[in-house]
């Protein structure tokens, strides 16, 4: 008898998309309404690389557009996902927008890659849907220059139960793990790493700054105290860190 396969959910997800999910999936992040925390999200991992030409692994790319991203700010990228159908949009918008520095490979992050090849690595709301993190935390690690550095911008506690994660786990039959910074911490000490850094998610501190709020402020005094208020909830999301956070791993 067959042992039935963990990761079918996560291989067979896009083909159980429908026309409508698969043009969304195309044209992310401007196709979905968290495009700001996307944007933000890539503006702070630019701000935090050294500059281009530098190699990056990006496992789970999914589609490809965080891998785009960083080929057009001049990085040679190689974005690795477990769905065949995924890489294969991923390859096709690749050769549309003229980014050879953008390669595209249908893998299991949680095998081995070619080791000591990469600058950096990223997880991009990528790492909760492993079968088995501490194999995937293995797998950057070996693909890390000695010094190079893991990226995970990864959900916090509470994420498994909540009903987003819940509708995918029975629809698509996919992995929906909670995944703090603590946990990976944990992990990634005996997957090699050698030091860390926790940071709140740069959406998260953006929208507790910049905010919509600001508009209905019509006198000066309000929009004081609103920015009072936006300084208030930042510092804040620094000192909790209890949801989604962006985890720094070196190796």
């Amino acid at each position: 008898m067959d042992t039935p396969d963990p990761k079918a959910g996560e291989r067979a997800y896009y083909a159980k998309l429908s026309p409508e999910g698969l043009q969304h999936a195309r044209k992310k992040p401007f196709s979905d309404a968290r495009v700001g925390q996307y944007l933000s999200d890539m503006a702070a991992l630019l701000a935090m690389l050294e500059p281009a030409p530098r190699r990056v692994l990006d496992l789970g790319c999914g589609t490809g557009w965080t891998s785009r991203m960083l080929a057009r700010a001049g990085y040679d990228v190689t974005g690795v996902d477990i769905s065949a159908d995924a890489i294969a949009i991923a390859q096709e918008l690749a050769v549309e927008e003229n980014l050879p520095h953008a390669t595209f490979l249908v893998g299991d992050y949680e095998t081995v890659l070619p080791a000591n090849t990469y600058d950096y690595v990223l997880f991009y709301d990528a790492l909760h849907h492993a079968e088995d993190e501490a194999a995937a935390l293995r797998t950057a690690c070996n693909a890390l220059k000695p010094g190079g550095a893991l990226f995970a911008f990864e959900p916090g506690k509470g994420h498994h139960h909540s009903a987003g994660s819940q509708h995918a786990i029975k629809e698509y039959g996919v992995h929906e793990k909670d995944m703090p910074p603590s946990h990976i911490w944990k992990v990634g000490r005996k997957a090699g790493f050698c030091r860390k850094l926790v940071l709140p998610t740069p959406h998260d501190m953006n929208r507790r700054l910049y905010r919509r709020d600001y508009h209905a402020s019509s006198a000066a005094g309000r929009g004081w105290l609103e920015k009072l208020w936006g300084y208030y909830r930042a510092a804040g999301s620094m000192l909790r860190q209890s949801g989604g956070a962006l985890t720094i791993l070196w190796k």
